[in-house]
């Protein structure tokens, strides 16, 4: 019997996940229509990123909600995912980062059948559900996107802004972090805690 590397527990991990995600939604959608299984899958992926969030705060050693924090969680999951992207900006009170792949929009790219549906996750689906779960993490951070690929542009974009006077002395002087490299084996628990919340198994 084969003895498993990392490369291989992260190859079955991440193509399970991203096959499982787009399998569940054709299906719902055949059994249903699309405007339920599209408000399903949105209700379903908010919840999982409260917990995803939850137990990466809690990976992460972050016990704060401030806007540093939101960006080193949203960073080292799309890494963890494989998205391609460039954090233009990041202070305490504000931060920009550009998206140049969106691992999702990427699968929907490579099947003919799903390309017409791109435009209509982009503006249904990602663009509510990112507000939702930023304004979950913190109410005071307000996010605001003017790119997305999904609906033609070249690239995605994110602007985030938090009122520095609700700061803390602390938080204004405090040192910014670095974004997180990412290893295999991190990357590979990672996303073994995702898929197995995501299908009711952890």
């Amino acid at each position: 019997m084969r003895n498993l590397s990392l490369e291989d527990k992260l190859f079955f991990f991440e193509r399970s996940f991203f096959t499982l995600d787009g399998l569940w939604m054709v299906e719902a959608e055949e059994e249903m229509n699309w405007k339920t299984a599209l408000k399903i899958d949105l209700a379903v992926w908010k919840k999982l990123l409260k917990i995803i969030i939850r137990r990466l705060k809690k990976y992460l050693k972050i016990e704060t909600n401030n806007l540093n924090d939101l960006i080193e969680i949203l960073t080292f999951r799309w890494s963890i995912e494989g998205w391609d992207y460039e954090l233009k900006q990041n202070e305490c009170d504000k931060a920009e980062i550009i998206i140049k792949k969106c691992p999702y929009k990427a699968v929907m790219d490579r099947n003919p059948e799903r390309q017409d549906k791109i435009f209509l996750i982009c503006k249904d689906m990602c663009i509510p559900f990112y507000k939702s779960i930023i304004r979950d993490f913190n109410t005071e951070i307000n996010v605001k996107r003017t790119m997305y690929m999904g609906l033609g542009d070249n690239f995605c974009n994110f602007n985030f802004h938090l009122d520095k006077s609700l700061l803390s002395k602390e938080e204004k002087s405090g040192f910014i972090k670095q974004m997180r490299r990412i290893s295999k084996k991190i990357n590979c628990f990672i996303l073994k805690e995702i898929l197995e919340r995501s299908t009711g198994c952890g």
